[in-house]
């Protein structure tokens, strides 16, 4: 019996050695390259995910602001706008609050709302001007966004006759977000208005 057991330890020891060292590295090498890819899809899968969440907020941020100013202006008369000085950065005007039957013509606030773009802060202040003054930044804007419809029906910067005119206020909010390390994304959003003749 001791015997059989002293014959069959080489058998073991054939089954029981270890791995070489060419083994060993060829594995490390597999493994490196392996976990390699898995951080670059980890890393692609980020930069995709920051990417993807700047832009929806940009998206936001554009429709908001554009949105305030669309509801604004849609309760203004033209001439109003016009002897406010209008210019492709600058609006001011007063909300109609009603029609003033013996004078046949619309009621305005005596509050003035005042929309100015800052090219320098790339900022849209809205201002709501009376009794209290109230004030909103609107952030990431990139370009003036006040225009007006020409007697030819082209678009041109705010000006006060093609707006009497044409009565239409274009409004064009040019969003742009940085995202780190990546090319800055951009966003634009366009409106046109229809102004209250009055």
């Amino acid at each position: 019996m001791l015997r059989e057991h002293f014959r069959l330890l080489p058998v073991l020891r054939n089954k029981l050695r270890g791995f070489s060292l060419v083994e060993v590295l060829l594995v490390a090498v597999i493994l490196s390259v392996i976990i390699g890819v898995c951080l670059y899809a980890l890393n692609a899968a980020q930069v995709s995910f920051n990417l993807t969440l700047a832009q929806r907020n940009l998206q936001s941020e554009v429709g908001r602001t554009i949105g305030w100013i669309v509801k604004d202006s849609r309760q203004a008369v033209s001439w109003d706008i016009a002897n406010n000085n209008p210019t492709p950065d600058y609006v001011k005007f007063r909300q109609v609050i009603g029609w003033d039957t013996v004078n046949n013509t619309f009621s305005l606030s005596s509050n003035y709302i005042e929309y100015t773009y800052n090219a320098l802060a790339h900022t849209i202040t809205r201002r709501d001007i009376g009794g209290v003054t109230r004030e909103w930044i609107l952030s990431n804007v990139f370009s003036s966004p006040f225009f007006t419809i020409d007697s030819l029906g082209s678009i041109v910067p705010l000006n006060n006759s093609d707006l009497l005119t044409s009565k239409q206020l274009v409004i064009t909010i040019s969003g742009q977000s940085s995202v780190l390390n990546l090319p800055d994304t951009t966003y634009s959003l366009t409106e046109r208005v229809r102004i209250r003749n009055g």
